[in-house]
Formats: C-alpha cells, sequence, structure tokens
C-alpha cells in the first residue's frame, strides 16, 4: 500500500496549517477547507483544492455538514484538526470516525485543557507544576472584585478561561493596574467576562513549548522548543529546539490520565539556573511544526499514522534534537508594525531577515520555505508591501486572520450544547 494518503486540514488561516502544509506536502494528496475567501492555505503547491465553509465558531453545525459534504465527495483518508476546529470536532468523534481516519481526545478530556482554568485545576490534581494560580469566579462583578482584591502577587497574569492566540491574557503589574482592570471589566453587566479568570502569578525562564501526539493515552512522538523572542499573541518569532526529558515525561503523564488521542502542545517557562519547569497552559493541537519537522520528528506524520491506526504498540516515542533554530517572518514583520507603528521598524525587520541578521543568523525559516513550496512566498511579500504602506493595518489583519480559526467564550459555550441528536443526525 502506498504511504500517500488523501488529507483534509480543517481551515487554511494559522501558521499552524501552514506549517502542517510544509510537514505534509510532497507525500500525501492535500485539500484545505476555509471560511476566508483568501487565506494562507489558497498559496501553495501543495494544495490540490481549496474549499470554502461556514466559519466554525459562528455556524459549526454548518461547518460540519459542510465537512460530511467534503468527506463524502473526496473520499479523504484522514482529517487533520489544525486548529481550534479540534473542539467542535470532538463532539463528533465516534460519528466522525466511521467515515475518516481521525484522531481526537474525547469532548471531556479536550474540555479539560482548553478550558484554562480546568487545566490549572488539572495540573494541581496530577501534581505537575505551575505557577502559584487561582480560580476567580467572572460571572458577577461583586465576585470578580472580591476575587482579584486578593491578589498579592505582582506581576501576574490575568487569564479568561477561553480566548486564541494571546487574546484574553493581561499582564497586571500591580494593585493599581489591578483596580483599573476591575473598573473596566465590571462598568456593566455587558463588561463582565461572565467565565472564571486564572489570576497567576510570572514565572521565570524563558516560554517553551512541548508538543506531543498520544496513540490512546500512550505518547507516541514529542518535540520541544524554546523561543528567544515573542511576537502576535506571544507567538515565538525564533525558535530553537531543546530536549527536556523531565518536561515530556509530565506531559506523558497528562496525556495518560486523559487517555489522550492525538495532538496536544503545552506551553511552559523553563529556568535554566535551576532546571525547573512550570506549565502555564495546554492547547489541544499540534501547534507550528517546522522546528520539529528540521529537528527530526515529523509530528504530522505521526498524526496521519495515529489517525489511522498505523502505530506498533511497541515503538518508542520519537523525539527531535536540540539546537535547531528556525524563525517566522510573517510573525516579525507583524509584530514590528503593532508595537511600534514605524515603517522604518518594518523595513529594519526586512533587510534583517534579507541579510540573515539577528534572529535570522543560522536560522531556517518555518512559513517562507521557497525552495519546498515556492507560492509560500506570497503571503509575506503582501503582508510586507501592506505594511510599508501602513504599518496600522496590522491590527485589522490580525483580527481578521484570529477571527477565521479562533473560538472565544460564546463559541465554546454554542457547541458545548449543541444537541446531540442534532449532530449525530449529520454523520449518519
Amino acid at each position: 500500500m502506498s504511504d500517500s494518503r488523501r488529507i483534509l486540514l480543517t481551515e487554511g488561516s494559522s501558521t499552524s496549517a501552514r506549517q502542517t502544509l510544509h510537514c505534509l506536502g510532497g507525500r500525501h494528496t492535500i485539500d484545505v477547507m476555509d471560511s476566508a475567501a483568501l487565506s494562507q492555505g489558497r498559496f501553495s503547491t501543495f494544495v490540490r483544492h481549496w474549499h470554502r465553509c461556514p466559519l466554525s465558531s459562528a455556524d459549526p453545525i454548518a461547518y460540519l455538514r459542510r465537512l460530511k459534504e467534503l468527506i463524502d465527495e473526496h473520499h479523504y483518508d484522514v482529517v487533520v484538526a489544525t486548529h481550534e476546529q479540534a473542539y467542535l470536532l470532538s463532539r463528533v468523534r465516534d460519528q466522525l470516525q466511521n467515515h475518516v481516519g481521525v484522531a481526537l481526545p474525547t469532548f471531556d478530556a479536550i474540555d479539560r485543557l482548553q478550558d484554562k482554568a480546568n487545566f490549572a485545576r488539572a495540573m494541581e490534581e496530577l501534581g505537575l507544576p505551575q505557577p502559584h494560580t487561582r480560580i476567580v469566579d467572572g460571572t458577577s462583578a461583586q465576585s470578580l472584585q472580591e476575587g482579584c482584591s486578593a491578589q498579592s502577587e505582582f506581576p501576574c497574569f490575568l487569564k479568561t478561561a477561553h480566548g486564541t492566540a494571546g487574546r484574553g491574557v493581561v499582564a497586571i503589574h500591580d494593585s493599581a493596574e489591578m483596580r483599573e482592570w476591575v473598573e473596566e471589566q465590571t462598568a456593566s453587566d455587558a463588561s463582565l467576562p461572565n467565565q472564571e479568570i486564572v489570576l497567576q502569578s510570572a514565572a521565570p525562564g524563558e516560554l517553551s513549548i512541548l508538543q506531543a501526539i498520544f496513540d490512546r493515552g500512550r505518547m507516541v512522538a514529542w518535540h520541544d522548543a524554546m523561543g528567544q523572542r515573542r511576537g502576535v499573541g506571544g507567538a515565538p518569532i525564533v525558535r530553537v529546539s531543546t530536549h527536556r526529558e523531565n518536561v515530556a515525561d509530565d506531559v506523558r503523564r497528562l496525556g495518560e490520565s486523559l487517555d489522550w488521542h492525538g495532538a496536544l502542545f503545552v506551553e511552559y517557562f523553563y529556568d535554566q539556573t535551576t532546571g525547573r519547569h512550570q506549565f502555564i497552559e495546554a492547547n489541544p493541537r499540534i501547534g507550528e511544526t517546522v522546528n520539529a519537522m528540521l529537528a527530526g520528528v515529523n509530528l504530522c506524520e505521526f498524526l496521519v499514522k495515529v489517525s489511522l491506526n498505523e502505530i506498533p504498540d511497541s515503538a518508542p516515542a520519537a523525539s527531535g534534537v536540540a539546537g535547531v533554530r528556525s524563525h517566522q517572518f510573517l510573525t516579525a514583520l507583524l509584530d514590528q508594525a503593532m508595537q511600534t507603528g514605524s515603517r522604518v521598524a518594518v523595513w529594519q525587520e526586512i533587510t534583517n531577515r534579507i541579510r540573515h541578521k539577528d534572529g535570522y543568523r543560522d536560522s531556517q525559516p518555518e512559513m517562507m520555505r521557497l525552495k519546498q513550496d515556492l507560492l509560500s512566498g506570497i503571503p509575506p511579500l503582501a503582508v510586507a508591501m501592506e505594511l510599508l504602506l501602513s504599518p496600522k493595518r496590522s491590527h485589522k489583519m490580525v483580527r481578521s486572520t484570529v477571527a477565521n480559526y479562533g473560538m472565544n467564550a460564546d463559541a465554546v459555550a454554542k457547541i458545548a450544547s449543541l444537541p446531540s441528536q442534532e449532530l449525530s443526525a449529520i454523520f449518519e
């Protein structure tokens, strides 16, 4: 049997989707569905067909019907949930597996990690390291005021239970900032967060990410990397692969406890001086995977094999090597424009990339991989030209892109409350 598979990606707007294309492209036939008329996924020699679909967060039922229609029409072997669609698809996991290969955890398991408050509880229950954390009820002005006024450790971070691409995370430096934030949130009933708020002390060290693939609770592949420069939503611009077995062991425990099936990545801070790590949040999806591929472990290929039950039970967990540097030029451009609003700063970032200076020295691209995929140069080029004309457009560009794949608390609540009978009827 040929190793080539027919694969459908659940969206094509995110950096995760673009990097999944680089990791699977050339070996498989790949189609992409997306709600945006123009997304990154449209500009790739690896994409056979692009399919327009409803926005999954706004109309999840219509999105699932479109997904089923595409599966029936094109007979895909595997569906890869590249971003927040994993939450929706987990609601129909059992029915979906009757029609296509897919690796997803149960809905209960995914809610344990998707919800930041539930993730903090899971860390405490398992005895896994995290910064000092408190959970505050954000559904009433009184509970929010009382919970936040009790915070005595600064700086700290306020996190809403649900948020995407760094949204819903606020850094608070002192009690005055805390009072100001609470006043804004309690100004009216409409301004209330209406969800749990995680209050978390700052952790020492460098922000790092460990990505893992699980097969029914067994870790089959993992990779971790440290971010040396952060951009839009806290996303790493420069990444250096690491190899921290102790962190992987803790993530293995987490996956085993949830009988996790599929991909997840966990963010943590690692203190080089003490060798200690503290987890801050998890995401039930594969994330950005090119650094892992360059370091010798293709997480996307492992996810495809898990989706098709092709991983031997005795296979040891694969992992990448340390010391591989990579960068995201598109993220860097947007970050410079958003932080400075300066054409000069945007141009300086472009010249640094051309001259391989600063973070681009001895580093490989994650997004613009022209030797593999010539069309991958179009999105960064278009963004660079637009930002040189008007750096202020960066905010609108980021908002509109995240809207194509992200989920807010309302979307999460809508998906969680969908009638099971109506969902099952789609996949009969």
